[in-house]
């Protein structure tokens, strides 16, 4: 959207060398970066970031669902038109 406004940073990344700002990674690190557990989940859904990097559906596959369920509410919650009840899962 020409207009939209957003502020913070582009991607949401725990490093493994300032895990004292993030507070450590709850999944497991792979080449320095985290990737996801159910424990970093509090730390993504405070993140301004527009995306985050790294998941693994095999691995942790109740982040990715946490994830994609929140997206769904707020992106429902959101909506302009009447909601289908179908539209939630």
């Amino acid at each position: 959207m020409p207009n939209a406004l957003w502020e913070g940073d582009l991607k949401a990344v725990k490093w493994i060398d300032m895990e004292e700002s993030h507070g450590g990674c709850h999944g497991h690190y792979v080449r320095g970066i985290c990737v996801y557990g159910t424990g970093d989940l509090k730390w993504l859904f405070n993140s301004s970031c527009l995306f985050a990097n790294k998941f693994e559906l095999r691995t942790y596959p109740l982040t990715v669902e946490c994830l994609e369920l929140r997206h769904r509410k707020r992106t429902l919650s959101q909506s302009e038109i009447q909601v289908e009840p179908n539209w939630y899962f």
